[in-house]
């Protein structure tokens, strides 16, 4: 990207001779083990079965707004040292993968952790039993308590799906078994090591080669990957199909009437508007992502191709590497040019060791924003190799920073915010971050370049993840059939990725254990649609920015500062945003065929 003036060799000198930033996380706990640590557990040992004893079954059925009230107070302070604890652990496990010690210290936690939300779970239980007329009368006379209003209502929700006291204890207690699966699938990704020539590369590292412009460089990595994959599919397999019994056994005692529907309510989204979004975006592959990749095989030369041409780079992307300084100076211009404010509350991630930045060995891939709790701030993990890519991950994973930031004053219980408003946040700082690019595109193959590199990404995002979106709904219905094997996996992955990507692709068997490897089907089900919903949320709402809607700034930041305290037809209301009617999703969908509209005339251009 020339007009960025990123120069490749002073940007490798400079990342040699200063060390790329890491993380501090001495603003959670010093040291893990700290006196203050040890206080705080023993704390918590003491709180949680005295809040038990004080509360439990006496929520329901008492009218007290006042009384309500202050158990809500108690029920947030206990919520934010517990969450800190356990955002310690989990935090400092996600850079040490492979230290044994670290693994039964988060371990031991993360047992500690469930122990305390045994003692709790009662609490939001009885909160969703009180009678909806007790808590209107309860609402409108204690100012205080509208404050939880839309926590409460959340909580109302889920009365259907509540089981009895006992057997819910029970369900907290076994948790720690699941979480043992998600640790043991943490720990085999992160020790893979892939053979590629005569270097022994890690899992990130190898991925990233799949971007080369080297096409057999690509291929000798993507075969690496497979085998490494092929040889621990087994493994993967049992994980998988163990987790999902367990949600499909949790889904039949709460009465859900989907696997996907859990992950609907707690993401505050009406099971009807998912499914206009999954019709949208499937019924969107022909024109959208077929259509792109038949362009991009032309530009590449190639007939077909292969998988590990997905993401390969066009002949005239520039190749020169983007210094971490580079990184940081870029999204830092395009936040400011949107927001003084928003690019302040940016500026504290850089100025403070909040960011982990290098790839190493043992360290969590890919990269992710935690909120940690209301008191202290986010950290952002990134595993940055000086991509343009990286650039747009960076710029992903700061606006979920500044949202959790805004947020934060909300409270430790109404900072979090639901899934889909969260990824609306993150896209929208990788779309301020792509438009500064373009606008100082300084020639029409340097903008091509650009606009193509960005639909890649755009139907990673939007096309790809609601592809996983079908595949986790289809393994989750065969599960309920029986147990499945890695070939009925495969087969399930390879069908979905085929629709999803279309003819311009040749596949081969190779390509079947490409699921194994995505953290999200285990730490989260169902998470990958709110990629497709908050990038095409967030391409409206960047039209709107870009339409000049008056007043628009502020009311983003009041978006991002409502956090989890107000639904979201709320918070999108100032913008005339209606994401219930007809049609909505198509708006989205249509900006990303518009670009690849752009492509197809600049083609010939292009060419010359």
């Amino acid at each position: 990207m020339s007009s960025t003036n990123f120069d490749s060799e002073k940007s490798h000198n400079k990342i040699d001779k200063v060390p790329l930033p890491r993380w501090d996380l001495g603003d959670l706990y010093e040291a893990r083990d700290s006196k203050k640590l040890s206080e705080d557990i023993l704390f918590l040992d003491k709180v949680c079965e005295e809040f038990e004893n004080k509360y439990q079954g006496k929520i329901e059925a008492n009218k007290d707004a006042e009384f309500l009230y202050q158990s809500l107070q108690e029920f947030e302070s206990i919520e934010l040292r517990k969450n800190r604890i356990i955002s310690y652990a989990y935090l400092l496990h996600q850079t040490n993968l492979n230290d044994p010690e670290i693994g039964k210290f988060f371990g031991d936690c993360d047992t500690k952790f469930k122990s305390w939300e045994t003692k709790l779970v009662f609490f939001e239980n009885q909160l969703s039993q009180i009678p909806e007329s007790t808590l209107k009368i309860m609402l409108e006379n204690n100012t205080d308590l509208e404050r939880f209003g839309h926590y409460l209502a959340s909580c109302q929700k889920f009365k259907p799906h509540v089981l009895p006291l006992e057997m819910e204890k029970y369900s907290k207690d076994n948790s720690i078994l699941k979480s043992s699966w998600v640790r043991l699938f943490d720990t085999t990704i992160s020790s893979i090591k892939c053979q590629v020539g005569n270097k022994a590369l890690t899992l990130e590292q190898t991925l990233a080669m799949l971007q080369s412009g080297k096409r057999k460089k690509r291929k000798r990595a993507f075969h690496a990957l497979s085998n490494e994959f092929e040889k621990r599919s087994t493994i993967f397999a049992l994980i998988t199909n163990t987790l999902v019994k367990g949600k499909e056994v949790d889904d039949n005692w709460r009465k859900f009437p989907s696997p996907q529907s859990s992950r609907h309510l707690h993401n505050e989204i009406e099971d009807k508007v998912v499914e206009a979004l999954q019709n949208s975006v499937v019924n969107s592959y022909p024109d959208i992502s077929h259509r792109f990749y038949q362009l991009k095989s032309q530009l590449l030369g190639l007939k077909k191709m292969q998988y590990w041409d997905r993401i390969a780079p066009l002949p005239m992307t520039p190749k020169n590497k983007v210094s971490w300084e580079k990184a940081v100076e870029t999204v830092e211009y395009a936040f400011s040019a949107f927001s003084p404010q928003f690019a302040s509350l940016a500026r504290q991630f850089f100025d403070n060791p909040w960011i982990d930045v290098p790839v190493r060995e043992g360290k969590s891939g890919g990269g992710f924003c935690h909120p940690t709790v209301a008191d202290a701030h986010p950290y952002i993990l990134l595993n940055y190799q000086e991509r343009s890519r990286d650039v747009m991950v960076l710029a992903h994973e700061l606006g979920h920073g500044v949202h959790q930031v805004l947020a934060r004053d909300k409270g430790e219980i109404l900072s979090r915010t639901s899934l889909t408003l969260a990824e609306t946040a993150s896209v929208f700082g990788e779309m301020l971050t792509f438009e500064s690019f373009l606008e100082k595109a300084s020639s029409p193959r340097e903008r091509f370049a650009l606009i193509a590199e960005k639909l890649d990404d755009m139907i990673n995002t939007v096309i790809r993840q609601m592809s996983f979106y079908e595949f986790e709904t289809r393994l989750h219905y065969q599960r309920r059939e029986g147990e499945l094997t890695p070939e009925n996996i495969g087969k399930i992955w390879l069908e979905t990725q085929t629709e999803c990507l279309g003819p311009a692709f040749r596949f081969n068997e190779d390509y079947n254990s490409f699921w194994s490897y995505i953290p999200h089907f285990i730490h989260v089900p169902f998470y990958v649609y709110a990629y497709s919903f908050g990038q095409l949320l967030s391409l409206t709402l960047f039209g709107i920015y870009k339409g000049k809607q008056e007043g628009f700034e502020q009311k983003y930041l009041a978006l991002l500062k409502a956090g989890g305290s107000r639904p979201y037809h709320e918070v999108l209301e100032p913008f005339g945003i209606d994401i219930t009617k007809p049609g909505f999703w198509d708006i989205g969908l249509k900006v990303i065929k518009n670009y690849i509209d752009q492509l197809e005339e600049m083609y010939p251009e292009i060419l010359d």
